[in-house]
């Protein structure tokens, strides 16, 4: 059986244009996208000013000295993602997601093995990941329809994505509609479960759960939601989202999460089309750092976004801002810690209002990074506008886009306490209210075939960091600049 399947797998990679095939009454279908990049991503770490939690207190070190030219700056990728249904009628089906790359052309791994393998010479790289696997089906003479595996979920967002929540994880989702204008959604999640055979009496894992409650009228739509998280103090959770878990060693930390956030979605007054997002959300630990037992840590924030897009024939003028919470002055004090920030779960869509300090780019490009400022927008406030999918020659369009965001976390933070924050892993710099950052993307999308797309995207940043808040040396400057000029390609079937 086991020969079967893979030879099944195999037939199906090597001619995945085939829409449909038959096999023991199950319909086999695949779909899938082929993606390169070529391109020139130009400072991306902003090296020179070490406005980043990785340099900020490396200046002497040789390997970061090494690196500050950033001469590493072109970039030739692909990725391959496959998506294999196996149809066995309109009320059941299994679904198989694989993935290869994103790989460097020339690079490799130890070993050749692991998901970035096999782009050095020769390749035959180990790296066929799984990115999803489940099953989809309808509970019997209803209409309640139930997913369960490896998925991909998200939280209802707008056209700049949610901050908190929106990635591929283990779980249960079902869906049941109650009238024509209300349906609800309800899922149980498991992003993290570090040890099956728990012999420390640690409680390793962290369960998820949330109710989303989508409502849809003419020309409205409306999707409030709640969720709830259960961190274990063993669980991975702590390492995932923060990139420095600091000095109360919170990996030793329970904790209980919350959320509660709507999507408002308004087009009755088409072609003006207006969107708003708003969350609030809380972590707090229950059981204090084994180091540090009088420490106690808490994080709570919010977050408010908008865009307001005039839909034209030729074009989509539009304006979007959003404002979140920061750190306070007094977020590190007395062995407590008090982020200001929207605590967040899982980045991998994330927050994407443009295209090149954010998460919004096209394809595989942006240098290998997810965001060269933010991946989330906690402790930011921004706006900006926008000229999108601007068509003057048939299947070329084109979109300008100018943003403008500054930090909300105290400067004071910085100087007083030596940095002593919580960084989340997804967001790069850490801007206070004396940083900000100046934006423009020109991006164009070019339809060869049906199936094959070309976009290049040009972005450039400028970055503005104080050096009353930072510190001022040789290699600090008030102004330091990124840029970059990628070109993706998109085969979809």
């Amino acid at each position: 059986m086991k020969r079967i399947t893979a030879l099944l797998l195999a037939v199906v990679f090597a001619f995945g244009s085939v829409s449909a095939a038959q096999a023991d009454g199950v319909d086999i279908k695949a779909k899938g996208l082929w993606q390169f990049a070529f391109g020139v991503v130009n400072n991306a770490s902003f090296r020179k000013s070490y406005n980043d939690s990785s340099h900020r207190y490396d200046k002497d070190d040789s390997y970061v000295k090494g690196r500050r030219k950033d001469d590493d700056n072109f970039e030739a990728r692909q990725r391959v993602r496959t998506q294999i249904n196996f149809i066995s009628s309109e009320y059941l089906q299994a679904v198989l997601h694989f993935e290869i790359g994103a790989l460097d052309w020339g690079r490799s791994q130890p070993g050749n093995v692991g998901g970035s393998a096999g782009g050095a010479l020769d390749a035959d790289g180990i790296n066929i990941k799984t990115k999803r696997a489940y099953l989809d089906w309808i509970i019997p003479n209803t209409m309640v329809s139930v997913r369960m595996g490896i998925q991909g979920v998200a939280l209802p967002a707008g056209r700049m994505g949610n901050p908190v929540f929106g990635a591929d994880v283990a779980g249960i989702v079902v869906n049941a509609p109650i009238v024509d204008c209300l349906s609800l959604t309800g899922f149980w999640l498991r992003p993290f479960d570090e040890s099956r055979y728990n012999t420390r009496n640690l409680r390793d894992e962290t369960d998820v759960f949330g109710l989303v409650a989508p409502m849809t009228f003419d020309g409205v739509s409306f999707s409030p939601y709640v969720m709830y998280g259960r961190i274990g103090n063993a669980s991975g959770f702590w390492d995932y989202v923060f990139e420095d878990i600091g000095p109360s060693n919170l990996e030793r930390s329970s904790a209980n999460a919350w959320w509660v956030g709507a999507n408002l979605n308004v087009d009755i007054l088409d072609p003006l089309v207006f969107s708003l997002d708003a969350i609030y959300g809380s972590i707090s630990n229950t059981r204090h750092s084994v180091l540090n037992p009088s420490g106690k840590v808490k994080a709570s924030g919010w977050y408010i976004g908008a865009t307001l897009d005039y839909k034209l024939d030729w074009g989509t003028p539009g304006i979007f801002g959003w404002y979140a919470s920061g750190d306070k002055s007094d977020a590190n004090k007395d062995g407590n810690v008090k982020i200001g920030r929207l605590p967040v779960l899982g980045t991998d869509d994330g927050f994407y209002p443009t295209s090149f300090g954010t998460m919004g780019y096209y394809g595989i490009g942006n240098g290998g990074n997810d965001s060269l400022v933010s991946g989330t927008g906690a402790g930011t406030w921004g706006i900006g506008v926008q000229l999108a999918d601007v068509t003057f020659i048939e299947d070329l369009s084109h979109t300008l886009r100018f943003a403008y965001y500054r930090g909300t976390n105290s400067a004071s933070l910085v100087r007083d306490h030596g940095g002593e924050f919580f960084q989340y892993n997804a967001d790069p710099l850490y801007l206070t209210t004396k940083d900000n950052v100046l934006e423009v993307n020109f991006d164009h999308v070019y339809k060869i075939y049906e199936n094959l797309e070309v976009c290049l995207e040009l972005g450039w940043l400028q970055l503005r960091s104080s050096r009353n808040t930072w510190g001022s040396t040789p290699d600090t400057k008030k102004t330091d600049n990124a840029w970059k000029a990628e070109l993706n390609f998109q085969y979809s079937f």
